[in-house]
């Protein structure tokens, strides 16, 4: 997904390097959105977070020290980390004032956490995470925290505030001073940022949500493959919010949910140079440009972030111009040297300083700006940009963490002699997965050829 740049549950890998199958003509099988298929999709992803939640969330807490994590949230003040415990999936309306509890009772992990929330407008949907689902009357909620954190005397309690990931820093201010006030000086002074915490408990997926990812990927991938192709454009007539709305009708079609609006951009080269012109201008595809779009779904909770490239071919052409086969070739290699760099433990800063190095040796012009995905596009952990902490915070600080979803997102830029030697963007973004040992595979596709429209 483009905002860094500065200027059915099949869970078939596909390989490094595979073969870009030719664009579809058809519309691929698939149902109808149907109360069943909503109620499928839905109930899944309550199944997956609650069992991860049973799974890792006591050993996530235990290594970073942490007896009780406290999530405030209200209406129109939701905390984000909610989407990792329901979200409004399950719980509805949002009521007035809650508090979602995480609580260490020490002993066997398998049988040490305790979930309780307190708060109004509670759905039974919540008894698939929480133990304890109370709700409170004229007294308030003050009373209940009080009781509470007094009984269970945490020596670490973890808290939603975060100067640089946006995830754990859900707590507002008034929300903050309730809190304090509820639970009284000794038990403020053990507060403690959530963020480490949040940032390794959502780098952990279970198999299970592996194989919910590479779906989602692989649909991303065939719905964009069909956006650029004849199925969808004729050139001198189609534009591109032609294309954007019909991804998002296919989107929709598919019963996928709303991760984030397809963007699309062209090069065209004119007058001697070469112009750029995005959606917002939605101009008509013509022959001779060069197409990018960028575009995610949303699956059972679980996000998917890919950008491809198409040329469309010139009256005469069989193919695009050598020279700008030759800049997707560049990015193709830029793409293995990135990939090549993804090992846990390093830093984002770490992985672009060295992915840029070695294209750099190369003589590829390459700007790197990947990111971590999964519950949210650009997910908390690691991000391959520059180190500047008033925007990007403590992302590109962040150690990669084995077994993440990994979007492979860059630029390269090559002069194409049919094109006065101009330069050229591909605009490139890849879903991957990183193991522990070995390297990141790609979750589908990934594009191995400028696609052609013709």
């Amino acid at each position: 997904m483009r905002r860094y740049l500065p200027v059915a549950l099949v869970a078939v890998a596909v390989a490094c390097g595979t073969p870009t199958p030719a664009p579809s003509t058809h519309a691929p099988p698939v149902e109808a959105i149907t109360p069943a298929s909503v109620r499928e999709h839905t109930e899944l992803e309550w199944v997956l977070k609650a069992d991860k939640m049973r799974q890792q969330l006591i050993p996530t807490m235990r290594a970073h020290g942490v007896n009780l994590w406290i999530i405030m949230s209200r209406e129109n003040a939701v905390d984000p980390a909610l989407e990792l415990f329901g979200g409004s999936g399950i719980t509805g309306w949002y009521g007035h004032r809650n508090a979602y509890l995480f609580y260490d009772r020490g002993g066997d992990p398998g049988t040490a956490l305790e979930t309780t929330v307190y708060g109004t407008h509670l759905s039974g949907h919540l008894r698939r995470f929480y133990d304890t689902v109370q709700s409170y009357g004229e007294p308030g909620l003050k009373p209940l925290l009080q009781k509470y954190v007094e009984e269970r005397k945490p020596g670490r309690i973890a808290i939603n505030q975060s100067r640089t990931i946006s995830m754990a820093d859900g707590l507002t201010a008034e929300l903050k001073s309730y809190l304090i006030d509820a639970i009284g000086p000794t038990y403020a002074a053990r507060t403690v940022s959530s963020e480490p915490l949040l940032v390794d408990y959502v780098s952990i997926h279970t198999p299970e949500e592996d194989v919910v990812q590479e779906r989602a990927a692989k649909a991303t991938y065939e719905i964009l493959q069909r956006a650029f192709s004849n199925e969808v454009i004729t050139p001198g007539t189609t534009t591109l919010m032609d294309v954007h709305y019909w991804i998002t009708a296919e989107r929709k079609r598919q019963n996928f949910e709303f991760n984030f609006n397809a963007s699309l951009d062209l090069q065209r080269f004119a007058e001697g140079k070469v112009i750029s012109l995005d959606d917002s201008d939605d101009p008509i595809i013509e022959r001779g440009d060069v197409l990018h779009v960028d575009f995610g779904v949303r699956l059972a909770g679980i996000v998917t972030d890919q950008q491809k490239m198409a040329y469309v071919l010139r009256p005469g052409e069989t193919e695009a111009p050598t020279g700008l086969i030759k800049a997707f070739a560049d990015s193709q290699r830029a793409a293995e040297i990135h990939a090549a760099e993804l090992v846990p433990g390093r830093t984002g800063i770490d992985i672009k300083t060295r992915s840029e190095a070695a294209a750099k040796a190369e003589g590829i012009d390459l700007l790197v700006y990947s990111h971590v995905q999964g519950y949210w596009v650009h997910d908390a952990g690691t991000w391959t940009v520059f180190d500047w902490p008033e925007r990007y915070g403590a992302h590109p600080r962040t150690p990669l963490h084995p077994g993440v979803w990994f979007s492979l997102e860059f630029r390269t830029r090559t002069a194409v002699p049919e094109w006065n030697n101009q330069l050229v963007a591909m605009q490139r973004e890849e879903d991957m997965i990183v193991p522990a040992t070995g390297p990141a595979r790609y979750t589908a596709g990934p594009q191995t050829e400028l696609w052609i429209i013709k």
